[in-house]
């Protein structure tokens, strides 16, 4: 990414932390990065295109962490298998050390009724999950791919907005809750 790019990136992410996403505007953003608004709008379109760029940049990160796990469990034993799908459930967390990240990705998922045309990109982000998910559980033998998979994705989606908007749980929660349930899937 380009010095202007990261300054965009870095305004996008202080201000759907401080504002949310629907007061993220490009004049907003404009006025944040000191990236003239004229160019905001050639380069993004739209307060949608932004979105669209952030989202990218949010999923290439998430490549990376999983580039990072591997392709497949160790081995067969079931330890190995479930280091597998924990790191790769973990790797389609956001990072919870990162606030303002973890925050964007919440809200582009929470935005998509929000703001037009989002809903079509974030629809693509879940059916994207959903396929590393499915991929992931029948590398490690799981049986019933279709229903662990929907399971897996709505706890990866619970604990991010848990993560990000905590509202009780401990800090640190999301090790256990992820080990009890992939314990649940892979015996």
């Amino acid at each position: 990414m380009t010095d202007e790019g990261n300054a965009v990136f870095d305004a996008v992410l202080d201000l759907v932390a401080s504002r949310g996403i629907t007061e993220t505007t490009l004049r907003r953003v404009a006025d944040r990065s000191g990236v003239d608004g004229k160019t905001l709008r050639r380069q993004y379109g739209s307060q949608f295109g932004l979105f669209m760029t952030a989202a990218k940049t949010l999923e290439f990160d998430r490549d990376r962490r999983l580039a990072a796990v591997g392709g497949e469990p160790r081995s067969d034993s079931v330890a190995d298998r479930r280091a597998y799908l924990e790191a790769v459930t973990r790797a389609l967390l956001p990072d919870p050390t990162d606030r303002r990240r973890l925050l964007l990705c919440t809200e582009i998922v929470a935005g998509a009724r929000l703001v037009h045309g989002i809903e079509v990109e974030t629809a693509r982000m879940r059916r994207s999950d959903r396929a590393i998910v499915a991929t992931a559980l029948t590398r490690t033998g799981v049986a019933d791919v279709e229903l662990e998979t929907e399971r897996l994705l709505a706890l990866i989606s619970g604990l991010a907005f848990e993560l990000a908007y905590p509202h009780g749980a401990g800090e640190g929660t999301a090790d256990p809750v992820i080990r009890h349930h992939i314990a649940t899937i892979v015996h």
